[in-house]
């Protein structure tokens, strides 16, 4: 794992054990919580960049008939 992926991870977690209330001895749940969020957001964000790299430019000016 590198450094920046676990950082990201740590603040993730961190968030959604403060929306959880803070609570104990379930910091593995929120890492793992964490983790599936990011790679989630990851896989959505190459789809959009593939789909946006797969379009075609259309020609500039009015169709021609």
């Amino acid at each position: 794992m590198h450094a920046q992926q676990e950082v990201e991870i740590r603040d993730r977690a961190y968030a959604l054990w403060q929306e959880e209330g803070s609570p104990e001895g379930r910091d593995q749940e929120f890492w793992y919580r964490a983790e599936q969020a990011l790679a989630e957001q990851a896989d959505v964000d190459s789809s959009e960049q593939a789909a946006e790299a797969s379009q075609p430019t259309p020609p500039a000016g009015p169709p021609m008939h």
